[in-house]
């Protein structure tokens, strides 16, 4: 049972909720958001305010109400958002009410944890928010159905807003918040898997290792290729083929810890605002001390420029990544390894396709990252004349995590193969933390000896690092937030 209180939501917390575990409002939220409600004056009403705002004094406030408020919102379009997504979209907005700024009654954050905890979820659509005046058409779809809206019949009470609680239902960047945060617990699995794969490709390759000295990591300018460089020497500490006395290396092996530790760099930035922005208070007007005050709280642009930063240096590990699997399917870069390692009479095209998908998943990466954040389009009659873009940010970084995930598996698919093949031509030993991860992909791809089906063995590969069944025997690198 994870607590809301609005202060120290985590994305790991997130996740878990996410994936179907249970919530609870803590006591103090509960009493800070009735307490803030019923200092609210009583002659306000912020809906048939911004009714007239939007269209003119001679808008009938009477005819307008809290349902056709929310109703005239639901405006998303598209594939329908995953029911993790709007799980963790509703966490997110009730981590923001509980603040206690709002001016929503706890019953209001009540209703949002007893449809988590119940599992009745909206079907949201993916488009149709700029991520500024907040989330309003994702949100919106599952106002829709807390509030009885849908058409659906359910053993429960629906939320009967008051004004300014339907406007706070459906305000704030939630939506780009919690899919930026399950998007950056992800990422932080794959990166895992990146420096696995890393280490892997460096002891195949037999690699020069001068470039994870520490001494020359120490004056590199920031921390992180240091610490790149520590986790592949503790990985590779009982090598007998990475060694100093070889040639220097391309750069996709030589950068390695420059490339890597600039993406760990922006991986922990990243983290860090998307975990201040779930604790944050994303939503206006705001009621401090029993005044309305409005700002432009609702705006996703420090979730926007993140996920635009990180998109960018993921893109750079994809094509990292892809360029070490073309060294290894290259016998004249590979040392000595056969072409597309696989032995044959010629017939056998072995990994070649395997670099072909790569090679195709790092240039959609390039595509992907293109940033989001530089485009604005005015809404609302030019009012809302800057919008964030935030939610496409957030959406175009989570399809980029998932194309890096199937690159890595492919190069930690590779990088097993080389392993057997290397072992067979010297018969030394593998590096012990190494023969762990060659023992866990061998229990689910065996080694090619003739031409199979790549799908599976790739997706099987994707499938253990995504779910983290793979047994990390190195630290993790990143704080728990």
């Amino acid at each position: 049972m994870i607590t809301i209180d609005g202060t120290n939501l985590s994305t790991a917390e997130l996740l878990r909720i996410a994936n179907g575990e249970k919530v609870q409002l803590s006591a103090v939220a509960s009493q800070k958001m009735d307490k803030n409600h019923g200092s609210i004056p009583t002659n306000i009403d912020i809906l048939s305010q911004k009714r007239r705002w939007m269209l003119g004094e001679s808008a009938n406030a009477s005819e307008f109400s809290t349902q056709d408020f929310i109703l005239a919102h639901c405006a998303g379009v598209g594939e329908l958002l995953s029911d993790q997504v709007v799980r963790a979209a509703m966490a997110a907005r009730c981590n923001v009410l509980a603040q206690g700024h709002s001016g929503c009654r706890s019953v209001v954050a009540e209703a949002l944890i007893h449809d988590l905890n119940a599992n009745i979820l909206a079907k949201v659509p993916s488009q149709g928010s700029v991520g500024a005046a907040g989330d309003l058409a994702p949100m919106a779809h599952i106002a829709r159905t807390l509030c009885g809206l849908d058409g659906i019949e359910r053993d429960r009470t629906p939320l009967t807003p008051e004004p300014k609680e339907a406007l706070a239902l459906i305000n704030g960047v939630s939506m780009s918040t919690a899919i930026a945060a399950l998007t950056i617990e992800k990422a932080w699995t794959i990166f895992e898997a990146f420096i696995w794969a890393t280490a892997g490709s460096m002891e195949v390759i037999l690699a020069q290792s001068q470039c994870i000295d520490p001494s020359v990591l120490a004056i590199r300018g920031f921390p992180e290729p240091a610490e790149i460089g520590a986790v592949l020497r503790q990985i590779l500490v009982d090598s007998k083929r990475v060694q100093s006395n070889r040639r220097p290396d391309a750069f996709s092996i030589r950068s390695g810890p420059s490339v890597i530790g600039t993406a760990l760099r922006s991986l922990r930035q990243t983290h860090h605002v998307i975990y201040e922005e779930l604790n944050g208070c994303s939503d206006n007007p705001l009621c401090i001390n029993g005044q309305w005050l409005e700002a432009g709280h609702f705006h996703g642009a420090a979730i926007s420029t993140a996920m635009d930063q990180l998109r960018v240096s993921l893109a750079q590990l994809g094509s990292l990544s892809e360029r070490r699997t073309f060294r290894l399917t290259h016998g004249q870069l590979s040392e000595a390894l056969p072409s597309f390692l696989i032995e044959g009479t010629g017939l056998n095209s072995g990994f070649m396709l395997a670099q072909y998908t790569a090679a195709a998943l790092s240039s959609e990466m390039k595509g992907l990252a293109h940033p989001a954040s530089v485009d604005s389009i005015p809404t609302v009659q030019h009012h809302e004349d800057h919008v964030s873009m935030a939610p496409i940010a957030a959406r175009l970084t989570s399809e980029s995590t998932t194309c890096l995930a199937d690159i890595v598996a492919i190069e930690l698919l590779l990088m097993a193969q080389g392993l057997d093949l290397r072992q067979q031509q010297d018969h030394k030993p593998h590096p012990v933390a190494l023969s762990k991860i060659h023992a866990a992909i061998r229990t689910d791809v065996p080694f090619w000896s003739d031409d199979h089906v790549l799908h599976p063995c790739i997706s099987k590969i994707h499938k253990h690092i995504q779910c983290q069944t793979f047994s990390w025997p190195i630290p993790r690198l990143f704080p728990n937030q």
